[in-house]
């Protein structure tokens, strides 16, 4: 089926997208990182666009890569993917949403890092939703294979997906959700098509779970891939975290069950996971950003067991932590883990969109980046990024619904040990990128690219969604 394995620019311009610059390394070495597609050794920035327009099919969606080189990412050097891309599955149709969420992952082990793109609005008269494998290669994103629902026809198939051996059998498997279910689908993925084992993990005891989210990482020290599924459960009410620690053979059943907060509400829910303090356990942190007044994140620790059943919480009221709970502000909208200053403990990058910083009025937005360390995820030496810090274009006395901090993402794309921040501004289409220092991101030298600019079209707004 899709033989061919270079992306060209003819494609991209078949999309209706246009792309002036495609990279493709003379040679490619083994990828250390999941987001270096095309093996040339430094992180490259994938970003979905679900609303963009696509050959006159509004919110058909797309997906636009920036290149990493040695010098970090080169906004000169990008690609941008469709479903109407050559030798990528599906065609372009109003209301796909295609790259409504985008996970890097090497799917087939074969040193090139891939990029799992959700369609959630993908109907082909039967199934409803699927997401698509873009696999890497020397020459960057190449064929892209789609996967639909292995059970439920009609079900808002991989509302949202996570990427981890969850079987510890050294292959990629994903755990997508839908409106009502979870299913785990084993690896191998191959282009053809094909997979492993799909199994429905819901209900849980016969619990009506409604998922609001997924996601994958280390809790646990045995190094085998976990996951947690956030979301309502309607028999008792409540919001709930229900962790699966993974295993030989699959996922453990029954689930860990943890209850949130009371106050919370899934509904918008983010999260990461990261071994804030570096005692061997991955943390989990929700972002809620309807929680109590003006959001909140909840911290669950990871212990040998798994997260934690009570959760160590952080808002704007948190000492340390700039600003003060309003209601609107959605502190936790989108969170992001890394180490931004170099001390070697992930940090904490929270979106609040909603916040109000110079107008008075409106939602200007801002990202708080919480501190790693020793004891813990902390709001000692937080900072605040927003339009009126210095260096950041923007005027904040203008801004009004600028939604700053939408996605936000903390990623090391100059490999020297210290996280840039990435966030979105999407209400007036904007997308910052703040370099890392000693003391943590910093406004000074940072970049700014539009929908324009990333070859999405001319329009004042987008709908960006940063790798999970």
């Amino acid at each position: 089926m899709r033989k061919r394995t270079l992306l060209l620019t003819a494609a991209l311009l078949a999309s209706g997208l246009t792309s002036p610059a495609l990279a493709a390394p003379a040679t490619a070495a083994t990828a250390k990182y999941a987001d270096d597609f095309n093996g040339d050794g430094y992180r490259d920035l994938v970003l979905g666009d679900r609303i963009a327009t696509v050959d006159g099919k509004a919110q058909a969606g797309a997906v636009v890569v920036v290149w990493g080189t040695a010098h970090g990412l080169d906004p000169a050097k990008r690609s941008v993917i469709t479903q109407n891309t050559p030798y990528i599955a599906g065609t372009a149709e109003t209301d796909d949403f295609f790259g409504a969420k985008v996970t890097a992952a090497d799917m087939n082990k074969d040193g090139y890092g891939d990029v799992v793109v959700t369609a959630p609005g993908e109907h082909d008269g039967a199934y409803r939703g699927t997401f698509t494998i873009l696999w890497g290669s020397k020459s960057g994103l190449r064929n892209g294979t789609s996967f639909r629902s292995p059970g439920c026809k009609g079900c808002d198939f991989a509302k949202d997906v996570a990427v981890g051996d969850f079987d510890a059998d050294g292959r990629q498997d994903v755990v997508a959700i839908t409106d009502d279910y979870v299913y785990v689908v084993r690896g191998p993925f191959t282009p053809s098509g094909s997979h492993g084992p799909a199994t429905n993990l819901d209900p849980v005891d016969g619990e009506d779970i409604k998922p609001d989210l997924v996601v994958s990482g280390l809790v646990t020290k045995d190094g085998t891939a976990d996951f947690a599924v956030l979301g309502y459960d309607s028999d008792t009410r409540t919001n709930r975290v229900w962790f699966y620690r993974g295993r030989s053979g699959g996922p453990a059943r029954p689930p860990r069950k943890i209850g949130l907060p009371r106050s919370s509400d899934t509904v918008g829910v983010s999260a990461t996971i990261a071994d804030f303090d570096k005692d061997g356990y991955g943390d989990i942190a929700i972002g809620v950003p309807r929680s109590g007044t003006g959001g909140a994140v909840h911290v669950l620790k990871g212990t040998s067991a798994g997260p934690a059943t009570t959760a160590t919480s952080f808002t704007q009221a948190t000492a340390g932590v700039p600003g003060t709970p309003e209601f609107g502000d959605t502190f936790g909208y989108d969170v992001s883990a890394a180490d931004t200053n170099g001390d070697g403990y992930p940090d904490l990058a929270v979106g609040i969109p909603g916040e109000t910083v110079g107008s008075g009025v409106g939602h200007d937005g801002a990202v708080t980046v919480l501190r790693g360390g020793k004891g813990g995820l902390t709001g000692r030496n937080s900072r605040q990024y927003d339009v009126g810090t210095s260096g950041v274009a923007g005027d904040p006395a203008e801004e009004g619904d600028a939604w700053f901090g939408s996605s936000v993402l903390l990623r090391d794309f100059n490999r020297d040990g210290r996280a840039e921040l990435v966030t979105a501004a999407d209400e007036i289409g904007r997308l910052h990128l703040l370099p890392g220092t000693a003391s943590g991101p910093t406004g000074t030298g940072s970049i700014l690219l539009t929908p324009q600019s990333l070859g999405l079209g001319a329009r004042p707004y987008f709908g960006a969604a940063l790798e999970d």
